[in-house]
């Protein structure tokens, strides 16, 4: 902090005698300082009314105290700032015409105090007066001046005792002038730099409120994203078993089929209405984890079996396309981590590579140990690939709906909340893939040791 800053950083006291800053506006506090500069003043200058025997002044100066201690306590108590202001120049006007008539006119100090009473009322005043004190301030003095070219004899010519008196009487009052200039100069300069520096927090206050709301507005923008690409996918996945149950439904009520036939489609519906079931329980667990936050339920789990359930309602629909499902786990790798969490992620991996394999392809499911205490899961398909463009925005919102090989609608978040499921286990997710050879998708998870 600098020295100004520290000057005007007010205590207690100052705050008492000017006014609370967050209270009272600059102007106001202005003249209530000014007030107590003048107080202090009109009393030093009380003293040397005495000593050199300024009977006259003494007695004008004891009025001026009394007037400037009730306009004080207008502008500080009563905050009639305004009208202490009009009242203030009013006394001016009226003591500095009273000086130059009884402090020998042009000859002695008035001019000076003319000058500082100007200064004092432009410092103390709203901006709407000023053209009213420059006005006032010129044709008084000119008004005096003029009177005494034209009747000398109106001005006292000589109040002072002596040669000494008359030069220690213009000197303090020219002293007086240079201390007042110097502390209301001082004064305004200190509260420009705490305008300046206050206006600087505000504006580092603004600008992080904005940041905060432009923040927020993503936030709510990605959550909304994410919510309709969710309901997209919800409303596809839910829509191939009931596609299926009407199917069969209408089969059953327009044709005549054999056991065998009804058989196998009945095995087709259950694994169709077993895969919606799964899908809704995701469903409600990720809807819990959006209202009340990730909670990640980490475990010791068989890698091969959280494999063959997730992936196990894909096997009909890998069938239709003729898409060969070979599996290459070690039996006994045992990993820590969600294990709801894993099921929706190698389920939309499993289903990816099933959308993008062409008919006849084949998807490898591997799982085996990797370095650094990792249980890497790999499944590699051999569709049809990604272009580096598209590379660019996985696991990214910036992701666009595809189609696969049979025209199988996709949205593009099952990418993102795979990556995030991963990472809120403590995992990694990564691919390969090569335009028109294939994509290979990795999942790091640790090791454990139980």
């Amino acid at each position: 902090m600098s020295e100004a800053l520290k000057k005007i950083n007010y205590t207690s006291f100052w705050h008492k005698l000017i006014g609370d800053p967050e209270e009272f506006e600059m102007d106001n506090r202005a003249f209530n300082f000014v007030c107590i500069i003048t107080f202090a003043l009109l009393l030093f200058y009380q003293i040397c009314n005495f000593i050199f025997g300024f009977y006259l002044m003494s007695v004008v100066n004891i009025g001026l105290i009394a007037i400037l201690t009730c306009l004080y306590f207008l502008s500080r108590f009563k905050k009639e700032y305004k009208r202490s202001v009009v009242f203030y120049a009013f006394c001016s006007y009226t003591a500095l015409m009273l000086n130059y008539k009884y402090d020998a006119g042009l000859q002695g100090p008035t001019l000076f105090a003319f000058f500082v009473s100007f200064l004092l009322l432009i410092a103390i005043s709203p901006r709407t007066y000023y053209w009213l004190w420059i006005t006032l301030h010129l044709g008084v003095a000119l008004c005096l001046m003029y009177n005494e070219y034209y009747n000398p004899a109106w001005v006292v010519p000589n109040i002072y005792g002596d040669k000494l008196s008359k030069y220690l009487d213009i000197y303090l009052t020219y002293f007086s002038a240079i201390i007042i200039i110097y502390v209301i100069t001082n004064f305004l300069r200190m509260n420009l730099e705490i305008g300046k520096k206050l206006a600087d927090l505000r504006a580092k206050e603004i600008a992080v409120q904005n940041e905060k709301i432009i923040r927020q507005k993503f936030e709510l923008e990605k959550i909304n994203d994410e919510k309709n690409k969710l309901f997209s996918i919800i409303s596809h996945d839910l829509r191939t078993p009931v596609d299926s149950l009407m199917g069969y439904l209408g089969v059953l009520s327009q044709y005549d089929i054999n056991d065998k036939e009804r058989l196998e489609l009945e095995a087709d519906l259950f694994n169709q209405t077993k895969y919606a079931s799964h899908l809704l329980q995701n469903l409600l667990y990720w809807s819990k984890t959006q209202m009340h936050g990730v909670k990640v339920n980490r475990v010791p789990f068989n890698v091969k079996n959280i494999i063959y359930v997730s992936s196990e309602f894909k096997t009909s629909i890998a069938a239709k396309k003729n898409i060969k499902l070979t599996y290459d786990v070690a039996p006994d790798l045992i990993v820590t981590a969600d294990k709801e969490m894993m099921q929706i992620v190698i389920r939309n991996l499993v289903n990816n590579a099933i959308k993008f394999t062409r008919p006849e392809g084949e998807i490898t499911i591997k799982a085996f140990g990797g370095d650094n205490g990792e249980a890497i899961i790999a499944i590699k398909d051999t569709g049809i690939g990604m272009t580096p463009e598209k590379q660019k925005e996985m696991f990214s919102l910036r992701s666009k709906s595809t189609y696969g090989t049979q025209n199988e609608k996709g949205v593009g978040l099952g990418l993102l909340l795979c990556k995030d499921f991963m990472e809120h286990q403590g995992g990694r997710i990564w691919f390969e893939s090569e335009e028109g050879k294939g994509s290979e998708f990795f999942l790091a998870l640790p090791i454990s040791n139980n």
